[in-house]
């Protein structure tokens, strides 16, 4: 009873600290350097964030737990909230792998390369023609023209953020976490 109190008040605490907008400060940015011969094109970056369940229900944002970023390309390790910056690979960037441990609490989670489609400044939201749209002949600017559209839409590729959220161990053996001024004090290492 007296840990389940105790557990329940620091996860309360971190409610508290996870509610402030973007959530806790990053740590140090992770970074991943190009191996030589690989053909990267430009670099690509996650912010990898840590969770614990609440009481009830909901989660709170936990600082401080290790984490190992693994592709097939790469592997680092982090204390989260963290940035990782390395090489990115286009439509070809490796689905990443995440897990996470503070005080016995693990967590796993995998993340895909994303494409988003990103078009040019004033481009028209699809293929034309579009109808009259203002004062004069052809609107502003268009009317049945392509005004813009013929500014191809990009692909780009990003990795949305990962969140892990962390789970106690089988039989709840696995170190409290603690709420310390706004941050969390997890695994000793």
């Amino acid at each position: 009873m007296r840990r389940s109190r105790a557990l329940g008040l620091a996860v309360g605490a971190l409610a508290l600290a996870g509610c402030a907008s973007g959530g806790l400060p990053l740590q140090p940015t992770a970074v991943v350097p190009a191996q030589p011969g690989m053909t990267a094109q430009g670099q690509a970056d996650v912010v990898v964030r840590t969770f614990a369940a609440t009481p009830d229900g909901e989660r709170s944002e936990v600082g401080g737990a290790v984490c190992k970023v693994d592709s097939i390309l790469f592997h680092t390790r982090l204390r989260s909230p963290a940035r990782v910056v390395f090489p990115s690979f286009g439509p070809q960037s490796p689905t990443l792998g995440v897990a996470c441990e503070a005080n016995g609490w693990k967590g796993v989670a995998e993340q895909g390369v994303v494409i988003r489609w990103v078009s040019a400044p004033g481009a028209w939201p699809g293929p034309g023609p579009w109808p009259y749209y203002g004062p004069g002949p052809w609107g502003w600017g268009g009317g049945w023209g392509w005004d813009n559209w013929g500014a191809p839409s990009v692909p780009t590729f990003v990795y949305p953020d990962i969140h892990v959220t962390l789970a106690p161990p089988a039989g709840g053996q696995g170190g409290r976490l603690a709420a310390e001024l706004g941050a969390v004090d997890v695994l000793q290492e």
